[in-house]
């Protein structure tokens, strides 16, 4: 399991609705990528944006990372949209869970 942590800031002057429909156009995207296994999206009071996305191996992230149409989105992430960012890829070591 490999996970990815993404934290991004928006510009002020970034164009919102732009962007949600550039973030929604990838969470398909991702979807379609074999070994995809989920992401999820939270926003702090300040602006922050945390994603988490969980690829089943490092291959499945290899290919969302190479993915041209992906490619393109980070590029207008940078140049449009971020004031600044951060990624850790990170792979498992141990998991274990508890549901009641």
């Amino acid at each position: 399991m490999v996970i990815v942590l993404i934290r991004t800031k928006l510009r002020a002057d970034a164009d919102v609705a732009a962007y949600e429909a550039l973030n929604a156009r990838m969470d398909v995207l991702v979807q379609g990528i074999p070994g995809f296994v989920s992401a999820k999206g939270y926003r702090s009071d300040d602006g922050d944006e945390i994603s988490i996305v969980r690829f089943a191996s490092a291959e499945s992230l290899r290919q969302w990372r190479d993915l041209p149409e992906h490619v393109d989105a980070q590029r207008r992430g940078r140049e449009d949209f971020f004031s600044a960012y951060d990624v850790e890829v990170c792979e498992v070591a141990r998991a274990y869970d508890f549901t009641r």
